[in-house]
């Protein structure tokens, strides 16, 4: 039953946080693909929470994002490797809850959501506009966004 609980708040979260929303990722504008970014930063996040869970295993989320944010051409050391570093450092990081009613439980959710906001992560995709050459089709007022 916890089971069932977890993947319909994670579906709940990624739906709401634009998951199905479908665009052609040439016509994207970059605070589009930001955000895209930091989507793909959270499904990355729950999938290293839950590596157990077969339905978060089989979740396709995180290849719709590759392919949303058009990078998967670039080299090895990419935007998705620094993200899934990043991620792991977040998860890893996920401390229990002081509040007695939770017996010291994590708040794994609630960390992925924080960390998929934080300014760490806006700071790492901001690192890497640079590298790509996709980035120069957009103008300059639209990078500083």
């Amino acid at each position: 039953m916890k089971k069932i609980c977890f993947i319909m708040t994670l579906i709940g979260v990624l739906l709401s946080a634009g998951g199905c929303k479908v665009k052609r990722p040439g016509k994207a504008s970059l605070s589009e693909r930001r955000k895209w970014l930091k989507e793909y930063a959270l499904c990355r996040c729950f999938w290293m929470i839950a590596k157990q869970d077969t339905a978060i295993q089989n979740d396709i989320s995180q290849a719709i994002y590759v392919e949303l944010t058009d990078y998967s051409s670039t080299d090895k050391s990419n935007i998705y490797n620094a993200i899934d570093s990043l991620a792991s450092i977040a998860v890893n990081s996920i401390e229990p809850t002081h509040i007695a009613d939770y017996e010291g439980k994590k708040p794994y959710m609630k960390s992925c959501i924080e960390f998929s906001k934080s300014k760490a992560l806006d700071s790492l995709i901001r690192r890497y506009e640079s590298r790509y050459s996709i980035w120069t089709k957009w103008t300059r007022s639209e990078r500083v966004q």
